[in-house]
This record gives structure tokens, C-alpha cells and sequence, in this order.
């Protein structure tokens, strides 16, 4: 598929090219840099992480511009000779370095009016997912297109999950090491928030509290669970989003046990009500698109994940290329 420098919205369920943001602002805690460095900038197999990223969008059919943020001068060094590629100064935390990025894809379309940039979605993807892909970035893209409704408000936000079946093969063994988190227990399937998505950050009502989710996102920590759920409390549509918390919670501690109780809790959590809790939190309507690359939920999230995405990266590529696209799902 040619690229296209359209500025029309796309028909609901057609995907068509968008602008691309990477975030890759150096964490202000220090306990988050890996060897005490930006993880955009750490080497897997001779290139830095951010690199990894903005070479699949450049090879994605989905994605026009990328546009990096971080800071500039060794972002500007590391991709050096990427087309198509803007650097954006980084200005903070997460959600002031986003709406920096955003600011100047918004920027790059000055003349087309207010509405349609507030319409156009943006490609959201953090910098330190070395198994990601152009076919991964692709699928995903066509699958948030086709959550589109076909009237009224277009989506604000559409998140990336991946599925049970797609983190499988990167769990390990007792001889190779692997990378196992804690999944969601959903109706639909057990789940793990990927790194990825497309967003219409204008027509988010509450996006300010998405640093604040951001900040508590560690689930298997109770003291983040806790305050994540405290801060609900105070915000706009947070007691449906915190009674959704805890019927996840308490599904993932039952999950072990497989038992009665815990099938009826789960068969309760879908995604339809997830999708509604969202929506009602950040005010705006909020989707869910689950994709099958699981390495679009492999970020580097500690030293002990950067030695073992660097020790299998070769193999567990071979397994993101074997990668099948299925046809996008709608609900």
C-alpha cells in the first residue's frame, strides 16, 4: 500500500497511513533507567532500542511520519539517516512529553482546521519493544480501524492487548530463559496491556489522569492497586473504573484455583464492560484491540528483561515473523 499524505479521515473500518509518536523521555526516577541510562539508548544485536522501533515504522504501510521525543541531541545521533523521522524536545514526565509530540504532528497540519486535527488518530508506541514489527505495526492499525463506529464520535483511544496464546512462546523454561508477567483475566481470554496505540488525544475529556494510571500501572503491586483505586474515587466516573479493578484483582487471585467462583468472576470482567470503565474515566470512547504480537507487550522493563530480550532476541524475532495476521475484529 502506497503511503498517502491525505488529510481526510479514513472510512470507519478502513485503515489508512497515520503519523506515528515514540515516546523515549529519560524517567525522571532513577531507579527506571537501566545501567543508568535512558533505555531508548540501550544496544540490542548493534542498535539502540528507539532504533528498533522507528525502523518498523519506517517499514510499516501504515505510518507516514514518526515523530521521536526524548532528548534531541542523542535521539538525533541514534537515528541518523531514518526518513521521515522528526525530533521533538522532551519537556517532562510522560503525558507532557506525549502532548509535546503531539503538539508538532498537530503542527505539520496547520492549514487543515481545528476539527479535523482533533479527528486524526496518532500512532502511541513506546521506545523499548525490540520485537516489534512493521507487519505487528500494521495489523494493529488495521484492527483499531476497524473498531471504528460506523456513526457518530470516532474513538479516542484505542488500546492494545495481547492475548494468552500470542505470550506463550516468549514465557521460557527451566533452560532457556523467558518473560512472564501477570495477564488480566477477562471473559474473552487472559490479557497483558501491550505498548501500543492509537489515539485521538483532543477528544479525551480527562486525559491528564492517564499519567496517573501510568504512574500506579505496576497491578502485582497492592500498594499500587490501592492508590490507583484512591485516585478513582476523586475522579469523574471513577467508581465504575474502581469496582472494575477490583472484580480483575480478585480474579487474578482466584485464577490459580480455577474453581467456581473464579469462573463466574471472570465471565463477568469483559471487554465491553472494561471498554465502558475506560471511557468514563478519561471521557471519551475508549476500545480495546487485541493483537496477536506478543511482543508488542515485551518492553524492556528491568536489567533482567534486557538480558534476556538481548540473549533470544534472533530467536524470538523468528517467532514475530511467523507471526499470522488475522482479519481485524470488530465488536
Amino acid at each position: 500500500m502506497p503511503r498517502t499524505e491525505s488529510n481526510d479521515e479514513p472510512n470507519p473500518g478502513q485503515a489508512a497511513p497515520l503519523d506515528a509518536v515514540v515516546l523515549s523521555g529519560t524517567h525522571q526516577n532513577p531507579k527506571r533507567l537501566i545501567d543508568g541510562r535512558n533505555k531508548a539508548f540501550l544496544d540490542i544485536e548493534g542498535r539502540p532500542l528507539v532504533r528498533h522501533v522507528v525502523d518498523a515504522l519506517g517499514a510499516s504501510t501504515l505510518i507516514k511520519r514518526t515523530y521521536v521525543v526524548g532528548p534531541q541531541a542523542e535521539l538525533e545521533q541514534a537515528l541518523s539517516g531514518c526518513g521521515q523521522t522528526v525530533c521533538v524536545p522532551q519537556e517532562g514526565k510522560m503525558l507532557d512529553n506525549a502532548w509535546a509530540a503531539i503538539r508538532a504532528v498537530e503542527a505539520s497540519y496547520a492549514d487543515a482546521g481545528t476539527d479535523a486535527a482533533d479527528r486524526r488518530p496518532i500512532l502511541l508506541v513506546s521506545c523499548d519493544l525490540p520485537l516489534v514489527s512493521a507487519a505487528g505495526i500494521d495489523d494493529f492499525v488495521a484492527r483499531a480501524a476497524a473498531l471504528e463506529p460506523a456513526q457518530g464520535d470516532p474513538n479516542a483511544m484505542v488500546v492494545g492487548v495481547c492475548d494468552e496464546n500470542g505470550l506463550t512462546p516468549f514465557h521460557g523454561s527451566t533452560e532457556h530463559p523467558g518473560i512472564q508477567r501477570p495477564m488480566v483475566q477477562l471473559a474473552e481470554g487472559r490479557m497483558r496491556l501491550a505498548n501500543i496505540y492509537v489515539v485521538r488525544p483532543r477528544l479525551l475529556a480527562h486525559s491528564e489522569f492517564l499519567q496517573t494510571s501510568f504512574s500506579y500501572r505496576k497491578a502485582q503491586d497492592w500498594r499500587n492497586v490501592m492508590k490507583l483505586v484512591i485516585s478513582l474515587f476523586r475522579q469523574q466516573g471513577g467508581w465504575t473504573a474502581a469496582w472494575m479493578i477490583g472484580r480483575l484483582q480478585l480474579a487474578a487471585m482466584l485464577a490459580a484455583g480455577d474453581g467456581g467462583v473464579y469462573r463466574r468472576v471472570r465471565a463477568g470482567n469483559t471487554m465491553d464492560r472494561v471498554e465502558a470503565a475506560v471511557s468514563a474515566v478519561l471521557g471519551g470512547p475508549v476500545k480495546v484491540a487485541v493483537t496477536p504480537f506478543g511482543g508488542l507487550s515485551l518492553d524492556v522493563d528491568d536489567e533482567d528483561d534486557y538480558r534476556v530480550l538481548s540473549r533470544r532476541y534472533a530467536e524470538w524475532m523468528d517467532i514475530t515473523r511467523a507471526t499470522a495476521t488475522g482479519p481485524a475484529r470488530t465488536r
